[in-house]
């Protein structure tokens, strides 16, 4: 995955992402709008009464516009051909503060999100839906540590004062990939194995 800034979101998220800041600054204005335009509503009397009725009345109307615009954004997401886009449009409703910042990142693996998640504090929202996301079979899960790799976290653990989480374990098998990375880039080829002279 590229950084943020250097590549495109999906259409469909660009779309979404666009209709709510537009709905919000659409809310904000009409807002302005009303505290000039009534500002005698904090008055006594039949005028004061008549302005705050009416400055109440654009208020709702104000909130209900953005919230109607905002909830036709997010059932098109569900109209998404990206598997993930859709799921998440389906099943996490409740969470769209959260969502978008998925949704924002993709296209992405599972890993990509989760480095994100570790450098921008996720909350714990992200935990439960990632696993609920890879048991629907949208988003393909992590590949299991092998068995070596497994046996580093288990010594880890015995040695540690408490067993490693799993950010505390992604963290530890990133460095364990660098090492490993590290460590075949250093090593002779076949053919520079065969030139050593071990003669002397």
């Amino acid at each position: 995955m590229a950084e943020q800034g250097a590549r495109q979101m999906l259409p469909e998220v660009q779309r979404y992402v666009e209709s709510v800041e537009t709905a919000n600054a659409a809310q904000s204005a009409a807002v302005a709008a009303a505290d000039t335009k009534y500002p005698e509503r904090y008055g006594y009397g039949e005028e004061g009464r008549r302005q705050a009725n009416s400055y109440s009345e654009e208020i709702n109307r104000a909130y209900t516009t953005r919230a109607d615009v905002q909830e036709a954004a997010w059932s098109s997401l569900k109209t998404s051909s990206d598997p993930l886009v859709k799921w998440i449009a389906e099943n996490c409703a409740d969470y769209r503060q959260e969502a978008q910042c998925v949704l924002v990142a993709l296209p992405a693996t599972v890993g990509e999100l989760d480095d994100l998640a570790d450098q921008n504090d996720w909350c714990g929202v992200w935990g439960k839906f990632r696993q609920l996301a890879i048991d629907a079979g949208v988003v393909a899960a992590i590949v299991p540590p092998s068995p070596a790799r497994k046996a580093v976290f288990e010594r880890i653990d015995e040695e540690g004062c408490c067993r490693m989480g799993t950010v505390a374990r992604r963290r530890i098998g990133k460095a364990l990939d660098a090492l490993i990375q590290e460590a075949l880039s250093a090593a002779p080829s076949a053919t520079d194995a065969e030139s050593v002279d071990v003669s002397a």
